[in-house]
């Protein structure tokens, strides 16, 4: 069985502003950037908070990681861990 590999722009929805700063897929906030290379990509979906950005999980796919980042856009999660000192 033959893997269809789609291209990233038929998923993601970054400008050409965000690409330059990594960002593929942004929607209220929450991001994904890739932070593997081309040919093993690692695709993190970033949390923004207050002073700075949480990673909240990472996928070897664009289309699962722009849905993670879509679902959390909408729900509003927050950060899963709030430490307190």
């Amino acid at each position: 069985m033959k893997t269809e590999r789609r291209d990233i722009s038929d998923v993601a929805n970054g400008t050409k502003e965000d690409v330059k700063r990594g960002i593929l897929h942004r929607s209220k906030g929450y991001y994904v950037t890739n932070e593997g290379t081309r040919t093993i990509p690692n695709f993190h979906v970033w949390i923004p908070n207050i002073t700075h950005s949480v990673c909240d999980s990472a996928y070897t796919d664009i289309s699962i990681a722009v849905s993670r980042c879509n679902y959390l856009a909408k729900n509003n999660i927050t950060m899963k861990y709030n430490w307190r000192y």
